[in-house]
């Protein structure tokens, strides 16, 4: 049964309401210093940008990807701000801003529609180089945030029950503490395949020569991009490289974040009674997630339109991933079925890795023509060449099982109604 009763505002919350207070206090701070933080971060490289910008006649490529880079920043601590005002409003006791009390989509029809038109004008403005940087950055954030806010959309239409400071909090805590965790252990998981690549590669004095003068292209700072990919192509064929890789991205990497994503979901430990806050926390912690990842992978003008593209299905797969565990999480408390938490996990996990591993296969097949090494075990070239279409019918999956889960979440809340209509 799916209980609503977990709105944070419910007096038969467990916590004493001044905890509750103390704990908005807490919120409030920590997310206007972050916000604080990030916004002068964003103007920072904006103005770095322009300076660059102007010193190369706007032929600058990095300046074109910082520029992008601080309208990221820039819009994820404006997203922040709603969190903390919500926050303070709770512990002073101020009115909710009306505008606040939920998270506000254009009409999905309109969003499907607009998408290619942001596209394609992205598209053209990348052709033009003063143009571009002008006008660029904001089709970007359209370009990043609309599929995000189209998934958003299908997953929590029509569900009620869980308060806007408890919304907005799940979304803040995906685009700072989940990542910045996540980027810690990943730190960490590294430490062991370096520590084995610098004995393989020192156990073959040729190699280690190779490396060291692959190490001083990249210290050279005017290195032509071209000149690094082929320098690179050899290590792109190696099948113990490649195969380390895919290892490290396709499974390692989502067993530490699909643990981690949804810790906005963690923070509710006492303070729900249902799947619904699970499932509405663990989606917003996934796209406040995958809406900061995507902003921080730049892009140069000529590639815009296939970053964009690559990063579309992201959103799916995350929030998907982190909603099926929040669920399955905040059930758990109530029932003790661990095995469905295990469960839950190792999907979000397999979706993620599966995702990852395409991605890194469609991407190292568009950069290396070889035919040898990796590329030449069985099958890894027909799988680089149906990734594209692999992935669009994961991302497909994953729309498929948010729609379904909140069909449920909805038909809970009716029955629940109407057994408290007839009791």
């Amino acid at each position: 049964m799916i209980s609503n009763a977990s709105n944070l505002n419910s007096p038969s919350a467990p916590n004493s309401t001044t905890q509750i207070k103390n704990f908005s206090l807490l919120q409030g701070i920590a997310t206007a210093l972050i916000a604080f933080f990030i916004l002068n971060t964003a103007i920072g490289l904006l103005l770095y940008s322009f300076f660059e910008m102007l010193t190369s006649n706007f032929g600058s490529e990095s300046a074109f990807s910082l520029l992008l880079l601080a309208g990221g920043f820039f819009t994820t601590g404006l997203l922040l701000i709603p969190s903390t005002l919500l926050a303070f409003s709770r512990f002073f006791g101020w009115n909710t801003p009306t505008w606040m009390h939920s998270l506000h989509f254009p009409p999905l029809y309109l969003m499907i529609f607009f998408y290619p038109l942001i596209l394609l004008g992205g598209y053209w403005l990348s052709t033009h180089a003063i143009m571009a940087y002008l006008l660029l950055p904001l089709l970007h954030i359209l370009a990043i945030g609309t599929p995000i806010a189209v998934v958003l959309e299908i997953s929590l239409t029509g569900l009620s029950g869980v308060s806007p400071q408890r919304k907005w909090s799940a979304l803040s805590v995906g685009m700072t503490l989940s990542p910045f965790l996540i980027f810690i252990v990943e730190i960490i998981a590294l430490i062991f395949p370096l520590v084995l690549f610098a004995l393989w590669t020192s156990l073959d004095p040729e190699r280690l020569i190779k490396l060291n003068q692959l190490a001083e292209t990249f210290r050279q700072p005017l290195t032509n991009p071209e000149t690094l990919l082929d320098t690179l192509k050899p290590y792109l064929a190696d099948s113990s490289l490649v195969l380390t890789i895919l290892i490290f991205v396709g499974l390692i990497v989502p067993l530490i974040e699909e643990l981690i994503k949804p810790v906005g979901v963690w923070f509710l430990y006492g303070r729900t009674q249902g799947t619904l806050d699970g499932f509405v926390a663990g989606a917003l912690c996934g796209a406040g997630y995958a809406l900061l990842e995507s902003f921080m992978l730049g892009s140069s003008k000529s590639d815009w339109l296939f970053a964009v593209l690559g990063r579309s299905g992201t959103g799916a797969i995350h929030i998907f991933a982190s909603a099926l565990v929040g669920a399955t999480l905040t059930e758990v408390w109530r029932n003790q079925r661990y095995l469905h938490l295990v469960l839950a996990y190792l999907i979000a996990v397999f979706f993620h890795g599966i995702w990852n591993s395409f991605a890194i296969l469609m991407a190292l097949r568009s950069v290396s023509a070889s035919e040898q090494g990796f590329w030449a075990l069985p099958l890894t070239q027909e799988l680089a060449a149906i990734a594209p279409l692999s992935m669009l019918l994961l991302a497909g999956l994953g729309i498929s099982g948010l729609w379904l889960f909140n069909r449920q979440i909805r038909q809970g809340q009716r029955s629940n109604s109407q057994k408290l209509i007839k009791g």
